[in-house]
């Protein structure tokens, strides 16, 4: 066992938010801000693009495992503090090494994973089980309001990367030319198919909009596309589903746990097509109920409120 200096729950009472400067107008922020506002402790939040000078705190909550990794090596005091850190989905590289990473986990104090099948991962991986905890993080139930569906638009939501499936994405388009899309994100600009993409007459691109945005351009769509082949989350289904989108998403993250076949959503294999998926949104137009109570306690109070017993216990 590590030494703490922190041996009665009670000892910890101020707490450290951390984030990149960069993820400040970025889903990661919005994470920090939310989760910090809603702490029954003494939180805030810290911004630093080299994620060093950590203001003096009893304990960390890092967004991210490679903003903890970093720490340990900027800060290392901090392993003195109660550490909780968020592990968002698998992302190795030579920097940050499975090997490492995982050493890393281990001297925490609460990994949070943002579903079941992470946790197990994580698991096989060489993490303590007794270190983690699922938990399927929040959102906004007042900012994400709901919207009557019968427009007949279809949207996606995220930066460009090749684990989002853009492909698909593409062909999904393609492939439903008398439906309107939303694509929200940014960087799509880098998807070497980009001009075939942008020429796309029914695609309406909402190219690095603020996310304080998100919730009006969410209420112009009625079907929410995630197709990723990796996902922890990923959040926008749950901003999606807070403002009554039907979903249509790959068996990734916590999409299986959220989605309720024929009430809320439909779901696919990870190496479907568009010929599986296509068929899947047209289906879930037929939907009419509120999808929005199945994500109600998703709230970012609620999971603000869980992380504070994690620093207390």
């Amino acid at each position: 066992m590590k030494s703490k200096l922190h041996d009665s729950p009670n000892a910890v009472k101020k707490i450290v938010y951390v984030a990149r400067e960069k993820d400040k107008d970025w889903i990661f922020g919005t994470k920090v801000k939310r989760l910090s506002k809603f702490s029954s402790l003494k939180a805030s939040t810290h911004h630093h693009d080299k994620l060093c000078d950590l203001p003096e705190a009893d304990g960390y909550f890092f967004i991210y495992q490679n903003y903890f990794c970093r720490c340990i090596r900027s800060t290392p005091s901090i392993l003195k503090k109660k550490n909780i850190v968020m592990f968002t989905h698998p992302n190795w590289t030579k920097k940050y090494s499975k090997t490492h990473v995982v050493w890393c986990l281990n001297k925490a104090d609460t990994v949070i994973c943002l579903n079941s099948n992470i946790k197990d991962y994580l698991i096989s991986s060489g993490v303590r089980p007794e270190l983690l905890k699922v938990l399927h993080i929040g959102t906004s139930p007042s900012a994400f309001y709901p919207h009557k569906r019968g427009k007949g638009d279809v949207g996606f939501c995220s930066n460009y990367g090749d684990r989002k499936n853009p492909d698909l994405v593409l062909d999904i388009i393609k492939n439903l030319p008398d439906r309107r899309f939303h694509i929200i994100g940014r960087n799509w600009e880098e998807y070497d198919r980009y001009d075939e993409l942008k020429r796309l007459p029914n695609l309406v691109y909402h190219n690095d909009v603020p996310y304080e945005s998100y919730p009006d351009l969410y209420n112009k769509i009625d079907v929410f596309v995630s197709p990723s082949v990796l996902e922890g989350g990923p959040v926008p289904i749950l901003e999606a589903m807070m403002s009554n989108c039907v979903i249509v998403a790959s068996k990734t993250g916590f999409a299986p746990d959220l989605i309720a076949e024929g009430k809320n959503g439909y779901l696919f294999d990870v190496d479907a097509t568009y010929n599986d998926v296509v068929p899947l949104i047209e289906k879930a137009f037929e939907i009419k109920g509120d999808v929005r109570q199945y994500v109600m306690p998703y709230t970012w109070e609620n999971c603000s409120k869980t992380i504070d017993n994690y620093f207390l216990s």
